[in-house]
């Protein structure tokens, strides 16, 4: 039996995402990921939250929840001005469309400093809004054991 076979109550189970991927939209939101790897190196807190709704919600790997665009960048500062030198690498581990223009998206990011690594995953939620593709949930989680 496969997952499209699966029935409940004599009813098909339905599919989340859509039919059919669009490869230059997810070819705009790989380059999403590239910016904030590039940004990260840069220690450049605005750059890296540029891709972020104003009503962004955001849960860290350590479950501290950030619900608008203000407090999110004012993390980030923080965190970027007292951080030492780091470099991030994500790895988009599968990306589905949905009806009305979203898109989720689930990573893994692999960060590293001096002092530290640590990986965790992501489930990302993006919304296109006037050509341009935006990040409007993030629910990040560390990898059990990742920490170096």
């Amino acid at each position: 039996m496969t997952v499209d076979e699966v029935t409940t109550d004599n009813k098909q189970r339905p599919r989340a995402a859509l039919d059919k991927t669009d490869q230059d939209a997810a070819a705009e939101i790989a380059k999403v990921f590239e910016r904030l790897e590039a940004a990260l190196v840069a220690k450049d807190a605005t750059a890296f939250d540029s891709v972020f709704t104003d009503d962004v919600v955001f849960i860290n790997p350590a479950g501290v929840i950030f619900q608008n665009w203000d407090d999110l960048h004012a993390y980030h500062l923080a965190g970027l001005r007292d951080s030492p030198d780091a470099e991030a690498r994500y790895e988009i581990l599968a990306i589905r469309f949905l009806a009305g223009g979203h898109v989720i998206v689930n990573v893994e990011q692999a960060l590293q400093t001096p002092e530290f690594s640590v990986t965790n995953r992501g489930t990302w939620v993006f919304t296109e809004r006037n050509g341009s593709w935006w990040v409007c949930s993030v629910h990040n989680t560390n990898i059990a054991g990742s920490a170096g």
